[in-house]
């Protein structure tokens, strides 16, 4: 998230979407904004789904670049709308933060049996293909720095951009859990 802060210090103009669980609310901490109304994101306690929503229709109505800023499991709510973009060809770049599932990519299955757990994704998906299926561009990066170079090449490029940045599946932790407001369920579990 430090190389996205040094690309929106450089292009105050830009605007940013964000969501995800950890992402959203990392990136508010980190990406500090420089120019008023150019930060969207769901609020606290929002809905996952509407960052690519909300990146058509920021390029649409501004014609400024726009960085969509993803965790992967919130990318998956919506991710099909990277046809829209390229369809239209708008000045969307996506960094889709990819660390294999939701809060972490290393979830056991709790029941014990042999399926993967319902958090983890298919390990080392590659996000930045669907972007090119479509006609935009697609990039892979494992570092701050290809991540920095990657993205400001697509804010300035003004094309459909996916970036696909790789992180450690074990990154992230649950998001909001704060226990005297999260309920408990009456129901036992096994003898």
């Amino acid at each position: 998230l430090g190389a996205l802060r040094r690309v929106v210090q450089e292009r105050p103009e830009a605007l940013l979407v964000n969501e995800g669980a950890n992402t959203l609310d990392l990136a508010r901490g980190i990406i500090d904004m420089h120019q008023p109304r150019k930060r969207l994101d769901v609020g606290t306690w929002g809905v996952m789904g509407i960052g690519m929503g909300f990146a058509v229709a920021a390029a649409v109505e501004s014609g400024k670049p726009v960085l969509a800023v993803e965790g992967d499991s919130a990318f998956g709510f919506s991710g099909m709308e990277v046809e829209t973009i390229c369809r239209y060809n708008l000045p969307v770049c996506i960094v889709v933060f990819n660390n294999n599932g939701i809060y972490k990519g290393t979830d056991v299955n709790p029941t014990g049996g042999s399926d993967p757990s319902p958090m983890v994704f298919v390990p080392d998906s590659r996000y930045d293909k669907m972007m090119e299926a479509f006609g935009g561009a697609g990039v892979n990066v494992t570092t701050p720095d290809e991540l920095y170079r990657a993205v400001s090449a697509a804010m300035d490029s003004g094309r459909p951009t996916l970036i696909n940045a790789v992180i450690d599946p074990n990154a992230g932790s649950e998001s909001g859990n704060i226990g005297s407001l999260n309920p408990t369920s009456a129901v036992r579990k096994g003898p």
